[in-house]
């Protein structure tokens, strides 16, 4: 909550402000109710009923080709690669994919070099710019276990997670004892508990991790049907021109193609570079960035507190592959769209039921002792040195890498956002007061546009921004109602996005939803019980208001709302650390028009008298 005057409203029994004789206003009426449809799919999809097939397996145990587009809807979600660059090879798709990687690339085809040369324009520019420090970060993301680097993303909570679940890595170097910059390539294998031990306090949860790290995970059969190469073997024009070979390292001979490239590989990862040849090495999805996002969503479902965070730290990882010159912005971008797709299929799975419940639980006992409020002031502690913190920078920044900013077709732009089946399952922790059809509502409202590359043709999957609707709706499309009750999330909550549409709030319950956003949404706010924060002057939107009990906080700034009508509740001051001086007036609340009065005014630590008008309501400080 801003540390400046706070206005709020609770239930007193003593009237202290005099009702208005104007007559009662009609209550807002909003938009009426609002529901996102299930996209209409083909094939083998939606992911999350089909995804078994990536272990080669259907959902009755029938044998299935995991490499074939017609049976595997990871690789079908990922089709829209084929608008950007192909293979060419319409046998090797019809059913010849297969673990040995294609051997024929006589074929390939650039078909949008504007996408494509910009995606290899991007790793040139990072590699041949990084800085010492980046090229550590992005060597120990590529050596260590993706389970271990992602627990960054818990920041104060990050050290006691480790302990607890006896998470370890063996690849833990700084700048001062090693030279990411050196000409030896060094290659190191993490020998370390990685994600924790079944063994630990915290196993319930390890074993989560571990189910959320199944073999459909694995980006081995899209990584073999679409056959790309990685931006090291890549000229500027994104062609692969072989120059000859090299031995992989000094201590090991074993020769590794080299190709006309400006890519400039981290020096200590050039013996990571693969020697079994092209066929064994494609780039598109990135392995690394998909575990990294898939170990992020596994710890978000059980640590929402830090839900945000997790998934900025996944991007981090996800665009250190570009840093190391291992892979390209589109290799990252369809890591992520598979591995939210995996997540999502792995958490609505009925196997699992139990078992993600029991890692939340865990989560919650193992590091506050089963207290949610406490988990939730520990999650935020320090927020100013916390690398992974959610705000407007992190924000934009993941949100431009789910795009990297390559370009977009603006004849594409614009279309209605699709949200796939089953994705709501995401959020469940976030929002738990929220039922599955809200949660929709929330990734619908959040999501980005379309016209990007790869990310139409996934259904939805890569569209979804999930740190923007972490912080909340985006919009009200239809009405909402919200009802917290309890301890942690499910009694206290922040909604941080702006906020529009024609729907209209309702806030219900005796818990605290802050809305810290600017917003516009029309259909008008209810508070009906409970405390409901106004961070900003426009955070209940442009709509009528009516309070008819609970808690209103306003900021110094004020609230401007339209049509208002009070039916009772308090209102309390909380001037925090800006205690304005005896005698000064401030402008809490200001309406088209007003009516009715709350039955009493507090403040913290300070006298007032408030003063209300047929369009506003001013307190001032006594003496």
């Amino acid at each position: 909550m801003p540390a400046s005057a706070r206005l709020a409203g609770t239930a007193s029994a003593a009237a202290l402000l005099c009702s208005l004789a104007a007559p009662a206003l009609a209550a807002p009426e909003g938009a009426g109710p609002f529901t996102v449809p299930l996209p209409e799919v083909s094939g083998p999809l939606p992911v999350v009923e089909h995804y078994q097939a990536q272990a080669g397996t259907g959902a009755d145990g029938a044998e299935l080709k995991k490499y074939d587009r017609d049976e595997n809807p990871i690789i079908a979600i990922l089709s829209g690669f084929d608008d950007i660059w192909s293979l060419g090879d319409e046998a090797w798709r019809q059913g010849g994919a297969n673990g040995d990687g294609a051997m024929d690339y006589s074929q390939v085809q650039i078909v949008d070099p504007a996408v494509w040369e910009a995606n290899i324009a991007y790793v040139v520019d990072v590699t041949t710019d990084r800085s010492p420090q980046q090229a550590l970060e992005a060597y120990l993301d590529d050596r260590r276990a993706q389970g271990f680097s992602v627990i960054e993303g818990m920041g104060p909570l990050a050290e006691g997670y480790r302990e607890a679940a006896g998470a370890t890595t063996t690849i833990a170097h700084e700048l001062t004892d090693f030279d990411p910059e050196a000409e030896l390539g060094v290659k190191e294998d993490d020998e370390g508990v990685q994600h924790g031990s079944l063994e630990s306090e915290l196993g319930d949860f390890v074993a989560f991790m571990d189910a959320m790290r199944g073999p459909e995970g694995s980006t081995s059969p899209a990584k073999y049907f679409y056959a790309s190469p990685r931006p090291w073997r890549m000229n500027d024009a994104g062609e692969v021109v072989q120059t000859g070979t090299e031995p992989v390292s000094p201590e090991n001979d074993t020769p590794v193609e080299t190709y006309e490239t400006s890519v400039a590989v981290v020096p200590a990862l050039l013996s990571a570079r693969e020697t079994r040849g092209r066929n064994k090495d494609g780039g598109f999805p990135s392995g690394h960035t998909n575990a990294g996002y898939v170990a992020a969503y596994a710890y978000a479902y059980a640590l929402p507190e830090r839900y945000a965070p997790l998934l900025i730290r996944a991007s981090e990882l996800g665009n250190n592959r570009v840093v190391t010159g291992m892979h390209s912005p589109l290799d990252v971008i369809g890591g992520r769209v598979m591995a939210t797709a995996t997540a999502a299929a792995y958490l609505g799975d009925p196997r699992f039921e139990d078992l993600k419940v029991q890692a939340r639980e865990d989560m919650l006992q193992g590091l506050a002792g089963g207290d949610a409020q406490a988990l939730w002031d520990m999650a935020h502690e320090d927020a100013g040195e916390d690398r992974w913190a959610a705000d407007d920078e992190t924000r934009a920044l993941y949100r431009e890498r789910m795009t990297y900013g390559l370009p977009q077709d603006t004849e594409a732009a614009g279309q209605e956002m699709i949200v796939p089946q089953g994705a709501e399952v995401l959020l469940e922790t976030r929002f738990p007061y929220l039922d599955a059809d809200q949660r929709r509502v929330v990734l619908y409202s959040t999501g980005i546009d379309s016209g990007y590359p790869v990310l139409d043709e996934s259904n939805g999957w890569g569209r979804l921004d999930l740190v923007a609707a972490a912080a909340g709706y985006g919009s009200f499309p239809g009405d909402v109602t919200v009802t917290l009750e309890g301890e942690g999330l499910e009694g206290h909550d922040r909604w941080e996005n702006d906020i529009d549409g024609p729907g209209m709030l309702t806030k219900s319950g005796a818990g605290t939803l802050e809305l810290l956003g600017e917003s516009a949404y029309a259909g008008g706010t209810r508070l009906e019980e409970g405390t409901l924060v106004a961070g900003t002057e426009t955070a209940l939107g442009a709509g009528d208001l009516l309070v008819t009990g609970g808690t209103l906080v306003v900021t110094e700034a004020g609230l401007t709302v339209g049509a208002t009508e009070i039916e009772g509740g308090t209102l309390r001051v909380d001037f925090g650390d800006e205690m304005p001086a005896a005698g000064e007036t401030v402008t809490v609340l200001t309406a088209e028009s007003l009516t009715g009065s709350f039955d009493s005014v507090e403040a913290e630590g300070v006298e007032l008298t408030a003063e209300t008008t047929e369009t506003g309501i001013t307190v001032t400080i006594d003496g």
